[in-house]
């Protein structure tokens, strides 16, 4: 394999932009990085190996914080900035609109309603933003339209490095009439193998 490699890529002429590494995800994808990165340093390309494992290091650990259809309640503002400060992951705030089945009644409607969820998301998530800037938090807001479950996993796929997911609880204790502490759940992404 290594003759293959120094044949194809010579001993270190090329540089580390005309060879194209694979995406991949997960536990997965850092321990076939880390091969990538080995087999470059056994032909003698040290420069690209450290290029390899830096862009891995650098990129950025992200949690998904799921509002409740277009707003995000205080209390899950504020338990996910505390994680992702403490865990140093970036933020990824998802609102998800979730229309009807029967299509015949919305059909017609659907672009006005999702351009009018859009803007009153814009409008709840700015005081978010606002307070994850303040903490030096990287912050990124998405808003899907569809079954919660599949723009979830739409997200986490198309956003990578996402590890847990935090979300809206079932009733809030001024919803529910409750003074006790209110419980924010808490999800690992499993990773793709």
């Amino acid at each position: 394999m290594i003759k293959r490699l120094k044949k194809r890529f010579g001993k270190g002429e090329r540089q580390r932009s005309d060879v194209e590494v694979e995406k991949r995800s997960g536990l997965r994808k850092s321990v076939e990085t880390t091969m990538d990165a080995a087999t470059f340093a056994e032909v003698g390309m040290h420069a690209e190996a450290r290029q390899i494992m830096a862009e891995e290091q650098a990129a950025p650990r992200r949690v998904l914080v799921v509002g409740h259809e277009g707003t995000f309640s205080r209390p899950v503002i504020d338990y996910a900035l505390g994680f992702a400060e403490r865990m140093g992951y970036e933020i990824v705030a998802l609102n998800v609109l979730d229309l009807p089945k029967d299509s015949e009644k919305v059909g017609p409607y659907c672009s006005l309603i999702a351009k009018e969820f859009e803007n009153t998301c814009e409008q709840s998530v700015a005081e978010f933003l606002r307070e994850a800037q303040e903490r030096g938090i990287g912050f990124q807001h998405v808003v899907k339209v569809g079954d919660p479950d599949k723009c979830i996993k739409d997200v986490t796929h198309e956003l990578r490095r996402i590890e847990f997911v935090i979300s809206e609880p079932d009733a809030l204790p001024e919803v529910a009439g409750k003074e006790e502490e209110v419980v924010i759940p808490v999800y690992a992404v499993a990773s793709p193998a």
